[in-house]
């Protein structure tokens, strides 16, 4: 039978659902009851959420069969994970998370098919091993799969910790499986490769042409695995040369001793040196365009070959036009005030002491962040500016792009006698070595992150260094009742589409219900026609049927994605109470729109709504220092501490006390 095979986008996750929820099903009727199986909707659920996570970040793919008539008749779901430090088994390892086979399409060879897409796609990331799990009670799936090649590895044994003696042997969870150290391929039969599917629990592994190996059984025994598939899941983490933990603690240690040695003359450099200086660089970056666009083409014909998203993608992309916006916004931060010595606040006590209190630089800042070659120039043009050196931990899908912008950089610091080392590029190491600069504390004033939901929370959590956290944005965008529509139209659409890679684009469009019958048509239409998938609840699936708009029913991991991508969640609202209520339960206190001509319900908006930025009656896209006039940005702060909102110059600064007296002693 004729099969196509297809990388599936988010929009084709239903398709998937129902070979999910027979597989649940079939764990039901496998464990009989012996052990705890999530409902199919419970477990889809939480699997929907994961799968929309590994395509938005390039962590994982999910391949889908047709057959002639376009029908899905099989999938297969394949994450690609940090493994521990163990095992040799290379820097990262796939997981086939799920595959299954249309009942009646079985024993065609398309179970053989999905798991040659995946060993494919394996190879060209250059990933040598790979795992899967089934059920240690599934005889029949066992034996097929060791028919295939499979032999044991690690063994995970499960007991109930209510259960007084040991569980039967019969029923531990999963039996991980490696292939015999060899480099030759291993069949798949047709078989084994339309067994019942695969669960999400450590490891059974399925040999690719080259050895494959288990992951989620490793991290067990490693206390920094979470650290490293939080990492290696954005990109920050693979590639390096220094996997040594001791290594690149001290790769780090010198680099911000150096860092720090810079920052002392930095500290005392005058405004017109430091404007001159940044002047200086963009010039450099633009007379070296060619071989820092050559650079990039290298970055982005490599992810191209690894499949990473659109998304990931368009955000790596320089070009010309690209290129001159970064080096005009350095010379717009060289058109700054200079917040070093600003005095906030002085006064002159009874006794004569003067007191004033003076913005003074933060000494050594750690930028850890993803394929962003403007961050590597924005943090490090505020960074000077501001009398900081900054060492910096870009995503490796950027890692030519990143070389070549520093190395410009530096040679522009060379040139006028400063530092090199007030700019470092941490280029060097692998996971380890962004691992040590989190915990660099002492020798690192401040980490910021900058990325993803992921990469944040695991910087905030892991670093020993101070932190200020930039969050992600699932924002949302609010048409209220008193809403001028055409306004509305304007603001929802300009909010998706201009640029839906980015942290401040609406992911979330919130309707009030006395106005949905006759904004949605619209607004939809409007969506669907700019390519966005739309995924709404039944009041708004109800009006793209109508209207003959495809409209995906949304669910719980909906409301709380932020896409990066033409992806919308959609809902009708009973008012501004509700609206608020959904926006309290799913936003990231990043940027929060309403859409009213009413003043008093858009004064409520702004005083109940818990967010850096709060709008009324404008487009979501405007959260950016460089529209607020504050020039680049390092990025847009989240939390409450330090700086709130986008952080230019002021915020990367901190405070010291002047006191001067003739002579007062305090009796």
């Amino acid at each position: 039978m004729a099969y196509t095979i297809e990388r599936a986008h988010i929009r084709d996750l239903a398709k998937v659902k129902p070979f999910w929820k027979a597989m649940v099903e079939h764990y039901h009727e496998t464990l009989a009851g012996q052990w705890p199986v999530r409902t199919p909707e419970q477990a889809w659920q939480l699997r929907h959420q994961e799968y929309m996570t590994w395509i938005n970040e390039g962590s994982g793919v999910v391949f889908i069969a047709r057959d002639v008539q376009a029908n899905a008749v099989g999938y297969a779901a394949l994450h690609f994970s940090s493994v521990g430090s163990t095992f040799d088994l290379g820097d990262a390892v796939g997981e086939l998370e799920s595959l299954a086979v249309h009942p009646e399409h079985r024993n065609h060879g398309l179970g053989a098919r999905l798991i040659d897409a995946c060993r494919k796609e394996l190879h060209k990331r250059d990933i040598g091993y790979w795992m899967l799990d089934t059920l240690a009670v599934d005889e029949r799936t066992n034996r097929l799969y060791s028919r295939a090649g499979f032999a044991p590895f690690l063994l995970t044994m499960v007991q109930s910790v209510e259960e007084a003696a040991p569980i039967d042997p019969a029923f531990t969870a999963s039996i991980p499986l490696v292939p015999t150290p060899n480099t030759s391929r291993v069949p798949v039969t047709p078989a084994a490769a339309e067994a019942p599917g695969t669960s999400s629990a450590p490891g059974v592994a399925v040999p690719a042409e080259v050895p494959a190996a288990p992951v989620d059984a490793l991290r067990v025994a490693d206390d920094g695995a979470p650290v490293a598939q939080a990492l290696d899941a954005v990109g920050i983490g693979d590639g390096g040369k220094v996997d040594d933990p001791a290594e690149a603690a001290g790769v780090v240690a010198k680099m911000a001793r150096s860092a720090r040695e810079a920052s002392r003359v930095l500290a005392r450099m005058r405004r017109a040196e430091k404007d001159e200086l940044l002047v200086g660089m963009a010039e450099q970056l633009m007379a070296h365009a060619e071989e820092i666009l050559a650079a990039n083409r290298v970055d982005l014909d490599r992810g191209a070959e690894q499949g990473l998203p659109e998304g990931l993608l368009d955000r790596l992309t320089l070009d010309q036009r690209r290129l001159a916006g970064i080096a005009a916004a350095l010379r717009g931060v060289a058109g700054l005030p200079d917040p070093v010595g600003e005095v906030l606040r002085g006064s002159t006590l009874p006794n004569g002491i003067e007191l004033r209190q003076i913005r003074v630089p933060l000494g050594v800042v750690g930028m850890i962040y993803e394929a962003r070659p403007n961050v590597t120039v924005d943090a490090a043009g505020l960074a000077l500016k501001s009398g900081n050196a900054v060492i910096l931990r870009g995503g490796s899908a950027a890692s030519a792009t990143n070389r070549s912008l520093v190395s410009v950089l530096r040679e522009a610091l060379a040139a006028r006698r400063i530092p090199s080392d007030a700019v470092q590029l941490l280029d060097d190491g692998g996971r380890e070595s962004a691992r040590a600069l989190m915990r660099a504390h002492g020798l690192v004033d401040v980490i910021i992150p900058r990325g993803g939901a992921e990469l944040i929370a695991t910087v905030v959590r892991e670093s020993t260094v101070p932190v200020i956290e930039t969050g992600s944005g699932n924002v949302h965008v609010y048409v209220d009742v008193d809403a001028d529509l055409e306004m509305a139209l304007r603001i929802v659409v300009n909010s998706k589409t201009h640029r839906p890679s980015v942290c401040n684009a609406a992911e979330t469009l919130l309707v009030h219900a006395g106005v949905a019958q006759d904004f949605l048509p619209n607004v939809l239409t409007a969506l669907h026609e700019r390519g966005v998938v739309l995924h709404g609840d039944l009041q708004v699936h109800g009006v793209a049927t109508a209207i003959g708009v495809p409209v995906d029913q949304a669910t719980e991991a909906h409301w709380a994605t932020e896409f990066h991508a033409l992806e919308m969640a959609v809902a009708v609202v009973d008012g501004l109470d509700e609206a608020m209520d959904h926006v309290r339960r799913y936003s990231t206190g990043h940027t929060e729109a309403i859409v009213t001509e009413n003043r008093s319900t858009a004064r409520r908006w702004v005083q109940e709504v818990d967010a850096a930025v709060v709008m009324v009656n404008t487009a979501t896209r405007f959260t950016d220092g460089g529209e607020f006039g504050m020039g680049a940005e390092i990025g847009i702060s989240t939390q409450k501490l330090h700086a709130r909102g986008p952080m230019a110059l002021p915020e990367m600064t901190s405070t010291k006390w002047i006191v001067e007296g003739d002579g007062q002693i305090r009796g």
